[in-house]
């Protein structure tokens, strides 16, 4: 299992890593997945939106979202890695409602990760 984690763009996407980065028909050999910022400028507006018109010129680009802030909390076993793509309302709030808006699973031999 190929995984990589990064985090702090102040988006969250799921990328495929492919073994040619500028052939996007190449076989994928990894998932790419990139957790948003959660506390970068407060409560105030996201900087993530910009990249949004960019997206459709990314080919490895499989999930992109640059309107919340949260974090990824992820799961593994020795076969899976299961990757929750978590969300914050607001930041500056003791219990402030948290939700969960995609998951993705990578499977042990299976290069790429799938929504589940």
């Amino acid at each position: 299992m190929r995984a990589v984690g990064l985090g702090d763009p102040a988006v969250t996407s799921q990328l495929a890593v492919r073994l040619d980065f500028d052939d996007p028909a190449s076989p994928t050999v990894a998932t790419e997945i990139v957790g948003p910022a959660i506390t970068s400028n407060g409560d105030g507006p996201v900087s993530g939106p910009y990249y949004g018109p960019m997206i459709e010129w990314n080919p490895h680009n499989r999930f992109f979202d640059g309107d919340r802030k949260g974090y990824v909390r992820c799961s593994a076993t020795r076969g899976r890695l299961v990757a929750d793509l978590r969300y914050v309302e607001r930041v500056g709030t003791h219990g402030a409602p948290i939700e969960t808006f995609a998951s993705f699973a990578v499977e042990d031999g299976r290069p790429g990760a799938v929504r589940i």
